[in-house]
């Protein structure tokens, strides 16, 4: 059979096509696009208003609020017209002709199919007279009209139209291509030439390239590789750095060099006159450091370093543009404070296998205080209680000097009574106190526990030297608020009263027991203890026994002898009780432990499910006034060696504490026998004076010596006398045969 291929003229299987293809983008592109209802972020931003009111990203998400409530929405308008071309679609797709039709003549005739071949002749006589070209018909209608007619009539044609459905027999295969005609027609081939080399050669190149220039300078963090190179070049030069040579290194990173970063504003001649005013400022307060190596004397470091003190010193900007300056370099360092510590402890990893410089504990740590000191504003020698609204250092001197109790952290402050809080902040207006107390109530106060387990080994609580320590940190995320609730509700004494209770009146009622049992079953008892726990010292007491009976009557021998005859059977009926007793609890044991390491195994597996469903980031939102974006709490969690100096896990990121999380840590165990204590530090990326820390003491044991299964201890005397037994064989098998 032939086959022969058409296009689409009318243009009907290629709208099948792009409604198809348009129904491909137009769904997902308007699930991620159409914009968030305007009501829960103005219920969100409500919620926020009376911690964060003040704050300078609550202030710019509100403008940009009201800018969007005000204008028309683009996006909406646009997503809204998109859709309305494919109902369009749709509706023209619905009305399309068929093409695709069974002939049937009495249906071009329009004619009954029981009519009589009279019948047939005079319709087609009147037919052909109607459409007949000569006198202004078609001709397609003619020739349609006269092949029914002879469909009808002629047996051959009849034939053909009965069998192939067509009065001129078997017809070609036709296959429709889903593009119309007018692609393919010589006349159009330059413009659709053109399309093609627009959209293969040169945008399609240009997205690629696009893509290949940013993914070859940002690694996966969004960080640039040339500022992960620099990290690494003065970690490893400097192993202990402070926390003024951490500044300076975090204020060299080329996010703010306006040639390696396009975001950066270009400096302007107004920069070079504010720029040494600050200096001299700062110079006053003795806080500038001198830098003579490159990149830190670059200009670029030096005006992102002095913004930076500015901020922690809380010296205003003399223009708006250095302000923006500063507002972009806050933003970036918390993603650029992560990427140090990751350095860091790829360092730590490298110098353990490798004998080099290792970088010190004190330069993690200084890393990680960069952060919340940038976001709270405030310098590392200051109180933690100026990160309260309306606090200043006249309120930090009449919490040191308080009679009870010297307040000189967060928690403490949060500890005391109301009463006694508001004689110490008695200067401070009612409502300003009511507004730090609400904030101070919203500070995290975390508790943690650490467990430490060998997963690999029988005894899992046994450490031993060079084993794989597996510590499972859980962390319970409360606020300041609660602990004041706690005391005043006295929570934790009724809590340890009532179990005291609880123990006495169980300790009564065994005694009470024990005082009304019958003399039978106290000696049941007596009989269970035997045989549990034989009596030491049993011969001497049977000899004293012997010694007190009198030997002048001579019945008892007899006497004694049955019964030792029968005690002898009762104690071998006592043991195979015993034995009976035995088996079943061994096996009730062995499920146990079965049972016990399947809700072990789920225990992981449900750990593991929350940690990939919690791929939000958002926990609670941090109060910090003078930070220029919205901040999420976010954790390190870390083990080290305060006495060596030495970090064992790599700083793990918790970015999805709301309300609780566990996570497992892994580290190595000494390789000599011994007690160690290991510190477990839970540290704070947002604020100062919230870290949390416990230590863990190791109890290493020696590691017992790997034994060899017995099937492989093959000698070398045995696999010597097989042989010898081998050749003896051999040696008989053939002087049989010779003898035959």
């Amino acid at each position: 059979m032939a086959q022969q291929f058409t296009y689409d003229e009318k243009g009907s299987t290629f709208l099948y096509f792009l409604l198809s293809f348009f129904a491909m983008i137009l769904i997902p592109f308007t699930f991620f696009m159409w914009p968030k209802g305007v009501k829960d972020e103005e219920k969100r931003l409500r919620n926020q208003c009376r911690i964060h009111g003040k704050s300078k990203w609550y202030k710019k998400e509100q403008d940009n609020f009201r800018k969007k409530k005000s204008k028309p929405n683009l996006r909406k308008i646009f997503l809204l017209l998109c859709w309305v071309g494919f109902f369009v679609l749709v509706y023209k797709v619905s009305n399309i002709e068929h093409d695709f039709v069974e002939y049937d003549p009495y249906e071009v005739l329009s004619i009954d199919r029981e009519a009589s071949k009279i019948e047939i002749k005079k319709r087609y006589r009147q037919l052909s007279l109607e459409n007949h070209p000569d006198k202004g018909g078609s001709s397609e209608m003619f020739m349609k009209i006269r092949k029914a007619y002879e469909a009808l009539t002629d047996e051959e044609t009849m034939k053909n139209w009965k069998e192939h459905g067509n009065p001129d027999g078997p017809q070609a295969m036709e296959f429709g291509i889903a593009l119309p005609k007018w692609i393919v027609e010589s006349h159009n081939s330059i413009f659709v030439l053109g399309i093609y080399v627009v959209l293969l050669m040169i945008v399609l190149p240009t997205i690629v390239g696009i893509w290949w220039n940013r993914s070859i300078k940002y690694s996966k963090e969004e960080v640039l590789l040339n500022t992960t190179q620099l990290y690494y070049y003065f970690f490893n030069k400097t192993p202990n750095m402070n926390l003024k040579r951490a500044q300076m290194v975090l204020s060299a990173s080329f996010e703010f060099c306006r040639e390696y970063n396009s975001e950066v504003r270009a400096s302007t001649p107004k920069d070079n006159e504010d720029i040494p005013d600050l200096i001299r400022t700062l110079e006053l307060m003795s806080i500038s450091e001198n830098a003579k190596e490159r990149p830190l004397n670059f200009p670029y470091s030096v005006k992102a370093r002095v913004l930076m003190y500015c901020h922690l010193c809380h010296i205003e900007m003399p223009s708006a543009e250095l302000e923006v300056d500063l507002e972009y370099i806050l933003s970036k360092t918390p993603l650029l404070v992560q990427e140090m510590v990751s350095c860091i402890a790829q360092l730590t990893v490298y110098a353990h296998w490798n004998k080099a410089s290792m970088p010190r504990l004190e330069s993690l740590e200084n890393v990680m205080k960069m952060c919340p000191m940038m976001v709270q504003g405030l310098r590392e020698t200051k109180s933690p209680l100026l990160q309260l609204p309306y606090f200043n250092e006249d309120f930090v001197k009449f919490c040191h000097m308080h009679k009870k109790a010297t307040v000189r952290n967060l928690r403490s402050l949060a500890m005391l009574k109301d009463s006694e809080r508001r004689q110490v902040l008695r200067r401070m207006g009612d409502e300003e106190y009511e507004t730090l107390v609400t904030v101070m109530k919203s500070f995290p106060d975390v508790e943690i526990h650490a467990e430490m387990v060998v997963m690999d080994d029988e005894d899992k609580n046994v450490i031993t030297a060079g084993a794989i320590v597996t510590v499972t940190l859980t962390m319970i995320r409360r606020s300041l608020g609660d602990l004041n609730d706690e005391d005043e509700n006295g929570n934790g004494e009724s809590r340890s009263a009532g179990v005291e209770e609880d123990v006495e009146d169980e300790n009564s009622e065994q005694q009470q027991q024990q005082v009304k049992l019958k003399p039978w079953e106290k000696q049941k008892k007596k009989k269970n203890v035997k045989k549990k726990k034989p009596a030491k010292g049993g011969k001497k007491t049977a000899k004293k026994v012997e010694k007190q009976k009198p030997e002048s009557v001579a019945g008892e021998g007899e006497s004694s002898n049955a019964r030792r005859d029968n005690d002898s059977s009762h104690s071998e009926e006592e043991r195979d009780d015993e034995s009976e007793d035995e088996a079943p609890a061994a096996t009730s044991n062995d499920e146990e432990r079965e049972e016990q390491e399947w809700r072990e195994m789920q225990a992981a597996a449900k750990k593991k499910e929350q940690i990939a469903l919690s791929g939000s980031k958002r926990t609670h939102t941090v109060y910090a006034p003078m930070f220029p974006t919205e901040k999420q709490e976010w954790w390190w969690a870390y083990i080290c060696d305060r006495k060596h100096h030495l970090l064992l896990t790599a700083p793990v990121l918790i970015t999805n504490l709301i309300d609780d999380a566990t996570i497992d840590m892994k580290f190595p165990a000494p390789q000599k026998p011994g007690r160690y204590t290991y510190t477990v530090w839970f540290r704070s990326d947002s604020y100062l004076d919230c870290d949390q820390k416990q230590d863990i003491k190791l109890d290493v044991h020696e590691a017992k010596e790997v034994e060899d299964h017995p099937q492989w201890n093959i000698s070398s005397d045995e696999e010597g006398g097989g042989e010898s037994e081998d050749e003896g064989i051999s040696s008989e098998d053939q002087s049989s045969s010779d003898g035959e």
